[in-house]
């Protein structure tokens, strides 16, 4: 079911999709009545989301290509020294789900301080192997957060607790406030996981019946990644979770999970240095802040890794916190608040996408889907890059 909406020599950054079905795109608003919107200024605000889904879609010919992020996004791109107009994505703006099953098992997708659009590059796989991956955009955390009616909100710093910001103060508050971000977003899971089953259930939505939601996971990555892991571990909705190289600041991180849980890392090459020196590179603003962060962040990772129903952790050498995303993809400038990292980055960006896609599939495909992979239990000499087992 394959089509050729990637021909050689257009303006689409990731890699195109891998798998047997096209890809289409699009968005959605809800609002969880239930919620206040803890960032907003006024009170009676409830909490409000944007979410991308990516599907399997039929194939038909002439269909249009989605922009890799729609104009009044671009500045979240922007924000990272990145120019990203005119650039097309892997998917459909059009078309429905493909006929092929009568329904498909849903992933939702949750980023950290980004758009999902920046996470488009494993969205769009996941669709093209037959998952309905639901993205969700965490308002108050990126740059801008736009919404079909006009209305345009700005990041709040407490909404990624500071993660982007010069590190200051006792570590014990900071490290509180990481946590607290995490549940809010595991919130956020757990809402959209209700909506999704209001439109299976219903009747004028043309997703209606297509969710299989009996094999319902998550993927994050960063603080995405420990919402996703939380969420796992608080609603028995959720059959298997992945994160992507987030240190696990929540419950979830001491306490652990019962379900099956796949944890993809960067080596983290920053802990194998000296708290002094941490402290003298700026690193840290103290000794007792970058132990702490290295204990919970080690320790975190090996909790989920015992404690998960199994529990799988790789990491992939020469990869750094942003290899997960698609930004070394992506036209970066010189003097970009990336450009160390992307420096830092030793992996190819499509070996990388290539890695953490086969990890990806072979745990939902044993986990969603009962079909077993060799990969999860030895990655072989097919993967030289990929070490198992968390870090110590």
């Amino acid at each position: 079911m394959s089509s050729d909406l990637n021909p050689a020599g257009t303006t689409t950054p990731v890699p195109r999709p891998s798998g047997p079905f096209s890809v289409a795109r699009t968005c959605r608003e809800w609002i969880d009545p239930d919620r206040a919107e803890i960032y907003s200024a006024d009170p009676g605000d409830r909490r409000e989301l944007v979410a991308w889904i990516w599907y399997p879609a039929g194939s038909a010919p002439g269909v249009e290509r989605a922009p890799y992020l729609p104009v009044a996004w671009i500045s979240v791109a922007e924000l990272l020294g990145m120019n990203v107009a005119g650039l097309l994505s892997n998917a459909g703006a059009s078309g429905g789900i493909v006929d092929d099953q009568t329904s498909y098992p849903v992933v939702i997708m949750s980023p950290s301080g980004f758009p999902p659009l920046l996470l488009s590059g494993t969205a769009e796989e996941l669709a093209s192997h037959g998952y309905v991956v639901v993205g969700l955009n965490h308002t108050y955390e990126t740059t801008v957060t736009i919404f079909a009616d006009g209305r345009v909100l700005s990041r709040n710093p407490e909404a990624i607790a500071g993660a982007l910001g010069p590190q200051a103060g006792p570590h014990e508050e900071a490290f509180i406030k990481r946590a607290a971000v995490c549940d809010y977003k595991a919130a956020d899971l757990r809402f959209v996981a209700d909506r999704l089953e209001r439109i299976n259930t219903g009747s004028d939505d043309w997703l209606a019946s297509r969710l299989d939601l009996n094999r319902l996971g998550a993927i994050g990555h960063s603080f995405g990644g420990v919402a996703a892991l939380q969420w796992c571990r608080d609603d028995p909705r959720c059959r298997a979770a992945v994160n992507l190289d987030g240190a696990v600041w929540s419950e979830v991180g001491t306490a652990g999970l019962d379900r099956p849980a796949l944890q993809v890392l960067a080596p983290h090459r920053e802990f194998a240095v000296t708290a002094e020196d941490a402290v003298k590179a700026g690193m840290a603003p103290d000794i007792a802040w970058f132990e702490a962060e290295k204990d919970i962040t080690f320790g975190g990772w090996r909790t989920v890794d015992r404690t998960a129903r199994p529990g799988y952790t790789f990491q992939i050498q020469g990869s750094t916190h942003l290899s997960f995303m698609d930004v070394p993809f992506l036209p970066v400038r010189d003097d970009a608040p990336v450009t160390a990292m992307l420096s830092a980055t030793e992996i190819d960006p499509e070996r990388m996408w290539r890695i953490v896609g086969d990890l990806v599939l072979a745990f939902f495909a044993r986990h969603l889907g009962g079909v077993e992979s060799d990969l999860l239990d030895q990655p072989g000499p097919s993967y030289p890059e990929v070490t198992p087992g968390p870090p110590h």
